[in-house]
């Protein structure tokens, strides 16, 4: 017999013509009578010849079909998201840790028989007369309890009283012996279709583009197409993303029900399905994280910096109007003690330096604190302006500081210490006062807090106290309050045990003769035990820490003279650095005065103010950050109300002019008339003759120079006591001034 030409029917599953098990072969071959002879050797079993079997069958096995199966290929159509051809998933053994439990259950007490049936084996049985007792001793009930525990788990079923079989276990010993006494080779088979780490494998690596993707065994057609329409950055919903899956995939692409979107979606990690709908910072927030440990370091060798804007109103120190501050703190990550804290209207590096300076101060009232080693920022514009970390000239930078900025922003995870901090102070404190806007706030008693805020504010302006009191409304805080509360509440943070902390037993916080209790030291204990063990902080003494803390920038020396900030300074002593670039060390509040410093930064000399074009006084810093403040708010108003003016004259119908000759004549009648009235409005200074508000300040300035008219003055008076039922009164009731029309002014007066 040419074995070539004869088949077992598992070698015939799955070829062309024949069905696809060996089962299903056995029972054709029954079916249609095809001849069989026994196969030779060990095992068994009938093979069938090659003349018995269909002509596809035989053509392929006989190499008759090689040719047409090339040039199908070549003619296959072009792949696309639908035809990619799903790769079956080859049959292996799979790592122990993908199997679930009822699977290791099984899997254990099978093992446990495999070891029953070879110390058979080994004292003198065959393989199934071992096999046999062992099954008969279990259907009688005859085996240890431990081994009849062992068979029901062995069986992997629900269902009670079932026992073992010869079958059964004849197939167990034959994958044992075949994997080579691989114990995974007799866990039980899954029916999952879709392994769930293969789905989270997947949908991992998935960066879109549907019509280009290579689909995973088992993944259906429609999944790549959905995450297209679900991950984006506005988050739409399972629903949404369906809708629009539909609208926009392609024509026959199989569309799933919104219950087969929400079953797979349960599968997959959320830090997977997220991605997309989620970036920078809020997507690290599901990432996982490392816990930075600085207890191993002295206090104030590591701290950060951050600023915050205060979530409430409170007065702004020159106005009294209601306004949101901006509050910096600075912690010690090793201790959590806030050691320095500022406020000021907005970020900016002066609060950022300001607060940098209380951390390094240390007195008598403030005995924590001093020079940090190592200051950790975010790329805030305060934290990154050159005033504050150039190298040279920055104020971190002189005082000795090493400032270390994050490469990229947008990264608060890595300013933990600091950002938590926010929530302990700032926000808590801003929640116990009346005028709170953060998100969490009922949104109806917040504008009613700003309504009634903006009407005390408009009586203030009405009655001229704007600027002139602390606080234009009694539910705010005046600047002076507010810096006190804040005081307190940074008091009230370290005084309070801090999670991060060493645990103690103690009495509480505030209760020396309280009862001692298990707790974490407050970051005020942390300061004291540190000190109490021989450190000690860095501490500049006397002037020497408010001169560090000038800003310094480049100038360049002209004639003894150069520019800062717009004011001009001279110096005798600088006519030996003429064209010489030098640094100029200042003080924000004070611009009398400006230290003069080489290269090197050895003092030269001290340049006093000696006039300015801009200003009739030396302009400081501060002052010429309020008026630049003040500009931009006003550019700012401007263009609002320019768009407030378009809006009103979007129904404008445009009508195209006619064109029509005029005579000369009358076109130079026209000319003299209009520039008759251009020269009268020039002479007395008015952009507007019929304004009369215009009026009254030209009349004011005429008064002021001594040579404003008995008519003028009495126009004035008139205009100051206009009656309250907007009535005019004596010469404002018909004036030369305010007629309506500047060509009929002319003409009253030429009349005249």
């Amino acid at each position: 017999m040419d074995h070539p030409q004869h088949y077992t029917a598992k070698e015939l599953a799955g070829l062309p013509g024949l069905p696809g098990t060996e089962q299903a072969v056995n029972y054709r071959a029954r079916k249609e009578g095809w001849p069989s002879e026994k196969r030779p050797g060990k095992g068994g079993g009938r093979v069938y010849p090659l003349s018995c079997l269909p002509k596809t069958t035989r053509d392929h096995l006989q190499g008759g079909m090689i040719e047409a199966h090339v040039d199908a290929v070549c003619q296959l159509p072009a792949i696309t998201a639908q035809t990619l051809p799903v790769v079956a998933e080859k049959t292996a053994t799979p790592a122990v840790t993908e199997l679930k439990r009822f699977q290791r259950e099984a899997m254990d007490a099978r093992v446990f028989f495999m070891r029953l049936i070879e110390r058979a084996v080994a004292t003198g049985y065959g393989v199934n007369e071992a096999i046999q007792r062992v099954a008969d001793e279990a259907k009688a009930g005859t085996l240890p309890p431990a081994a009849l525990k062992q068979a029901e788990r062995a069986n992997a079923r629900k269902s009670e009283g079932r026992s073992l079989s010869f079958g059964g276990m004849k197939k167990w010993w034959g994958a044992w012996v075949e994997s080579g006494k691989n114990p995974v080779a007799l866990a039980p088979k899954t029916v999952e279709k879709l392994p769930q780490r293969t789905l989270a494998d997947w949908v991992r690596d998935y960066n879109g583009r549907a019509n280009f993707v290579c689909l995973a065994p088992g993944i259906p057609g429609w999944l790549p197409y959905f995450l297209d329409e679900y991950r984006r950055p506005s988050k739409p919903s399972a629903a949404e993303a369906l809708r629009s899956m539909k609208r926009r995939s392609p024509a026959g692409l199989e569309i799933p029900s919104y219950d087969q979107i929400a079953r797979l979606m349960k599968k997959i990690p959320a830090i997977y399905l997220e991605k997309g709908r989620m970036t920078g910072a809020e997507y690290k927030s599901l990432m996982g994280y490392a816990d930075r440990d600085s207890s191993e370091y002295p206090p104030m060798t590591i701290g950060q910096i951050d600023g915050h804007s205060f979530k409430a109103y409170v007065a702004h120190p020159t106005t009294g109007a209601h306004f949101h501050p901006e509050v910096c703190g600075v912690i010690c990550l090793t201790t959590k003690v806030l050691v320095g804290w500022s406020a000021g209207l907005a970020e900016s590096w002066r609060t950022v330096a300001d607060a940098f300076r209380h951390a390094c101060t240390v007195n008598e009232s403030k005995p924590w604190g001093g020079v940090l080693a190592i200051l950790e920022p975010d790329r805030g514009a305060g934290n990154m302006a050159k005033v504050n970390s150039d190298e040279c000239f920055g104020i971190i930078g002189r005082i000795g500081t090493t400032f270390l900025p994050p490469e990229k922003g947008g990264n608060p995870q890595g300013h933990g210490g600091i950002e938590r901090s926010n929530q302990s102070i700032w926000i808590r404190a801003a929640k116990d006062l009346p005028t709170y806007t953060g998100k969490d706030m009922d949104r109806i008693v917040r504008k009613r807090v700003y309504l009634k805020l903006e009407k005390d504010l408009k009586k203030a302006t009405t009655a001229g106290q704007l600027g002139q009191v602390e606080k234009t409304s009694e539910l705010l805080l005046s600047w002076r309050e507010f810096l006190a509360y804040l005081e307190d509440w940074v008091i009230r943070y370290n005084n309070t045990p801090h999670s991060a902390l060493a645990k103690i037993t103690a009495p509480p916080p505030g209760e020396p003769d309280g009862k001692p209790v298990r707790r974490h030291m407050t970051p005020f204990e942390a300061w004291a035990q540190a000190v109490s063990d021989g450190w000690k902080p860095t501490v500049y003494e006397g002037d020497m820490l408010e001169h560090l803390f000038m800003p310094h920038e480049r100038i360049t020396v002209k004639r003894e003279r150069f520019t800062l900030h717009g004011n001009t300074y001279h110096a005798y002593e600088l006519c030996r650095w003429h064209g010489q670039e030098m640094i100029a060390a200042y003080d924000i509040h004070n611009a009398e005065n400006v230290w003069v410093l080489d290269l090197e930064e050895r003092p030269i000399c001290v340049a006093k103010w000696n006039g300015n074009k801009r200003h009739a006084q030396p302009v400081s810093v501060v002052e010429k950050a309020i008026m630049d403040r003040e500009n931009r708010r006003g550019s700012n108003l401007e263009r609002k109300l320019e768009m407030v003016r378009a809006e009103a004259q979007r129904d404008t119908i445009e009508v195209a002019a006619t064109h029509h000759e005029l005579p000369i004549e009358l076109l130079a009648g026209e000319e003299m008339r209009r520039q008759k009235v251009v020269d009268l409005a020039e002479s007395r200074k008015l952009r507007d003759v019929s304004n009369p508000l215009d009026v009254y300040f030209m009349i004011l300035d005429r008064i002021k120079a001594g040579d404003a008219t008995a008519y003028q003055l009495q126009w004035k008076e008139d205009y100051e006591y206009w009656d309250k039922t907007k009535k005019k009164l004596g010469l404002f009731k018909d004036d030369e001034y305010c007629l309506k029309d500047p060509a009929d002014q002319v003409k009253t007066e030429t009349e005249q």
